[in-house]
């Protein structure tokens, strides 16, 4: 027995079949689950691989568009019945390969996160906006967490009760003739950096003017993590994302191991 086996600590067998489990591929522990898009995704995006520090898997949810979402998720259990029986088939075919975590890059998929977590081996972080009670904490009685997302008047109480969230929270979305909002829509080929940050800019001081005990924001929305450091700068607010929840999530996976004192 090494000095750091601990024999005696109690882990269940359900536990001990995930860690045991044979898999395809080694040393990758998030699986992200992709919508099928055809706008370009830079930098930061959940979708661009250099975004990651660490290796990540991906999975393409063929057919499942952000509107199809933003309708299945809005409360109506039918309609997101066939939904989730498509994302629980493709978290469980990342499983299979070898991961130890699932995310989406769809912040709206929060509305799944109950139904996901009960069907999947492993954890599952659907969502940046599950951060919101966390950044909650960090804040004074008198701030309140503030979001931004792709469309507003998609995100609903149903949304941020999956999440653990007020519902009441302060929110601001993109302008629907913004280029951003068309860009994704449309899933414009290429993009510009400066345009779509002007857009999510202007989306942030809407949301700050009209809520100014707003002290952090969290951003629904996966695409809008590139521009996270400019928000932050430019409002002088902490800003919370995708990258920051997939990253948070990963160092409880792989813990950071540290070299014992010689």
């Amino acid at each position: 027995m090494t000095a750091h086996s601990h024999p005696d600590v109690p882990v269940s067998s359900e536990a001990r079949a995930v860690r045991a489990r044979r898999r395809t591929i080694h040393g990758v522990s998030i699986g992200i689950l992709m919508l099928d898009t055809g706008f370009q995704r830079l930098p930061g995006d959940i979708g661009h691989g250099a975004t990651w520090p660490f290796p990540v898997q991906y999975g393409l949810m063929t057919g499942v568009t952000g509107p199809q979402v933003m309708a299945a998720t809005s409360g109506d259990a039918k309609a997101a019945a066939p939904l989730i029986e498509r994302f629980v088939e493709a978290a469980q075919q990342l499983v299979n390969l070898g991961v130890d975590g699932i995310t989406t890059s769809c912040g709206f998929l929060v509305a799944f996160q109950q139904a996901l977590t009960e069907r999947c081996a492993v954890p599952v972080a659907t969502s940046a906006l599950l951060q919101i009670p966390s950044v909650a904490t960090l804040l004074s009685r008198r701030q309140r967490v503030g979001i931004l997302t792709a469309r507003a008047a998609s995100l609903t109480p149903h949304h941020l009760l999956a999440a653990n969230a007020p519902t009441d929270l302060p929110v601001a979305g993109l302008h629907e003739n913004s280029r951003f909002f068309r860009n994704n829509l449309e899933n414009a080929p290429t993009v510009d950096f400066d345009e779509q940050a002007d857009d999510l800019l202007e989306c942030a001081e809407r949301l700050l003017r009209a809520h100014p005990e707003t002290g952090a924001i969290v951003s629904e929305c996966s695409n809008f993590a590139p521009y996270s450091a400019l928000l932050s700068e430019r409002f002088g607010i902490p800003v919370f994302d995708i990258v920051t929840m997939i990253e948070w999530f990963q160092s409880g996976l792989r813990p950071r191991r540290f070299q014992a004192a010689s």
